[in-house]
C-alpha cells in the first residue's frame, strides 16, 4: 500500500485581474509528485456569472473546476470539471440525506470517483476502486493549511481531484449544510442578474 502525503499552505489573494474579485491561493507539495498549487477563482473571460478553481503542478495533471460562484467559490451548481482538456461527467443527488447519498459523483478516464464530506464540514474524502484521498482543511472558509493522505494505488489524477475539490463550495454535500447554506445559495442568485 502507497501512502502519498499533500500538504498546501495558504499564500496570497490578489486583485490584479478584475477589482471585484479575488484570486486566493496555496502552495505546496505531494510526497513522491513534488509541487502543487491551487486558486479559485481564476479569473478567466468565460462570457457569463462562473467561478473557477485550478489545480497543477509537477506529475498532476492539470484540473479546471467551474461553477456558479458563492461567497468566493465556486459551487456545485453549472458544473464543468475538466482534466487536462478533457470533460469529466459529474453528477450528485440533490435530494439524498445522508452524506454517501448527497455524494458528488465523478467519471473521468474509466474511472468511477465518490467524493463526500466525512466527520465535519473540514474533512473529506475521493474515493475510487484501490485509491482514495482524504482531506483536511484547518479552516472551512478560508483555511491557512490544506493536508491530506493518498492511499492505495492513488496516483497523480487522485490527487489532483481531491485537492481542486477543496477549493469548491461543499457545503451542500451534507444535508444540514444544504439547509444552512439554502437561504444564501437561493438568494445568491438575483447578484448574478
Amino acid at each position: 500500500m502507497n501512502t502519498m502525503r499533500i500538504g498546501l499552505a495558504y499564500v496570497d489573494h490578489n486583485n490584479t485581474h478584475h477589482p471585484a474579485v479575488l484570486t486566493h491561493s496555496w502552495s505546496g507539495s505531494v510526497s513522491g509528485l513534488g509541487p502543487i498549487s491551487l486558486a479559485f477563482p481564476v479569473n478567466r473571460d468565460m462570457g457569463g456569472f462562473s467561478g473557477h478553481t485550478t489545480v497543477s503542478g509537477v506529475g498532476l495533471p492539470h484540473v479546471l473546476f467551474s461553477g456558479v460562484p458563492f461567497r468566493g467559490y465556486p459551487r456545485m451548481a453549472g458544473i464543468e470539471l475538466s482534466v487536462d482538456g478533457r470533460p469529466a461527467r459529474v453528477s450528485r443527488r440533490h435530494l439524498g440525506l445522508t452524506k454517501r447519498g448527497r455524494a458528488l459523483r465523478i467519471r473521468i478516464d474509466g474511472r468511477d470517483y465518490r467524493y463526500q464530506v466525512l466527520g465535519s464540514k473540514r474533512q473529506h474524502e475521493l474515493s475510487r476502486a484501490g485509491a482514495a484521498v482524504r482531506m483536511s482543511r484547518s479552516d472551512w472558509r478560508l483555511p491557512s493549511t490544506i493536508s491530506g493522505t493518498a492511499q492505495g494505488q492513488a496516483d497523480g489524477l487522485d490527487v489532483a481531484l481531491a485537492v481542486v475539490l477543496e477549493g469548491v463550495y461543499t457545503r451542500n454535500l451534507s444535508f444540514s449544510g444544504a439547509v444552512y447554506s439554502w437561504p444564501g445559495r437561493f438568494f445568491s442568485r438575483f447578484d448574478a442578474m
